[in-house]
C-alpha cells in the first residue's frame, strides 16, 4: 500500500518522466547536500515524478498538494 503525503510543489528538489534520470539525480543530491534526512520520490497524476527533502512535508499548507509516495531514499548512516 502506497502512503500519501502533501508537498508544495514549488519545494521539489528536481522532476522528471524518466525514473532512471531521477535516480541519478538523488545520488547527486545525496552528494551534494550530505543529507542526513530523508529523501522521497513521489509521483504525480500526468506520470511526473519529483524529489523532496521528506522534512519538506505540509500537510497545513492550502498550496500543498498530496502525492503518493512510491520511494523513501534514506542515508546509509542513518539509525532510522
Amino acid at each position: 500500500m502506497e502512503e500519501t503525503i502533501f508537498f508544495n510543489r514549488g519545494n521539489a528538489l528536481t522532476s522528471t518522466v524518466d525514473q532512471e534520470e531521477l535516480m541519478k539525480k538523488v545520488q547527486i543530491e545525496k552528494d551534494k547536500r550530505g543529507l542526513d534526512n530523508k529523501l522521497v520520490v513521489v509521483q504525480d497524476n500526468s506520470g511526473k515524478y519529483l524529489l523532496f527533502d521528506f522534512s519538506d512535508a505540509d500537510s497545513e499548507n492550502d498550496q500543498a498538494t498530496e502525492f503518493q509516495v512510491k520511494q523513501v531514499i534514506k542515508n546509509e548512516e542513518s539509525s532510522e
